[in-house]
């Protein structure tokens, strides 16, 4: 196993933590009343939903989401965005080299999405959103899902390619 492949191991694995701790903190913590934490609307939500939502957290579970949270959903899309890009430049190949470009995007743009989104959740959270900002953060959060699913279908795309060159070397 190369050291590339050690680190793409390495950045899933990371990611795969973040992911379980956020969801953790989620259904432990953030769940108010049975109201999910914005990043797991992926149907979105408007301006009511999203100010019912806060009238039912406490000041503590807005500090755990403004904080801990936060942090975590930072450093998720980051680690995430990084591997969906390794095993896409690993396995799409240099025969395809306009293609991997492109496929690289993907990881590029959830990435884009997903922290932008962030930023504008916690200007929810703080209570300073108008229903635009709402609007918004809701259709980020809708486009992020759906731009990581075509990025998760890239990489699976990507590992089968290379697994398959790689069997092609050998016989």
């Amino acid at each position: 196993m190369t050291g590339a492949v050690r680190l793409l191991w390495a950045g899933g694995l990371a990611a795969l933590l973040c992911f379980v701790a956020l969801a953790v903190m989620s259904k432990f913590w953030l769940e108010p009343d049975g109201l999910i934490v914005f990043d797991s609307r992926l149907r979105g939500y408007d301006p009511a939903a999203a100010r019912a939502y806060l009238a039912a957290l406490s000041a503590d579970q807005r500090a755990l989401y403004l904080g801990a949270f936060r942090v975590l959903d930072t450093v998720f899309p980051i680690v995430l965005a990084g591997t969906l890009a390794g095993v896409i430049w690993r396995g799409a190949g240099v025969r395809l080299a306009m293609v991997r470009v492109l496929a690289l995007l993907m990881p590029g743009v959830y990435l884009m999405l997903d922290l932008t989104e962030n930023a504008l959740v916690a200007v929810i959270l703080r209570g300073q959103a108008t229903d635009a900002t709402i609007v918004l953060a809701s259709a980020l959060t809708q486009g992020k899902w759906l731009v990581l699913a075509v990025a998760m279908l890239l990489a699976v795309w990507a590992m089968r390619r290379g697994a398959d060159t790689q069997q092609g070397r050998m016989a």
